[in-house]
């Protein structure tokens, strides 16, 4: 009994450490290792995956310019 419930465990360390690399990338803007939402754009022929953080300063640079031009 005691190794059926050792080897379930291990089981599921394992299922779990699985899961949770499979989400990570390496932003190619600030250079950091993220998991959780990419995002993927095509700049001058070459593909593009960066994190949400980086996303989020593009829209705000965007939003400036877009009012600076208003």
């Amino acid at each position: 009994m005691k190794k059926r419930v050792i080897a379930s465990l291990l089981t599921v360390a394992t299922v779990l450490s699985l899961a949770a690399c499979g989400k990570s990338f390496t932003c190619d803007i600030c250079g950091e290792k993220k998991s959780g939402k990419s995002y993927k754009e095509t700049i001058l022929g070459q593909d593009v995956l960066y994190c949400k953080d980086c996303h989020e300063a593009f829209e705000e640079l965007g939003n400036e310019l877009k009012n600076l031009f208003n």
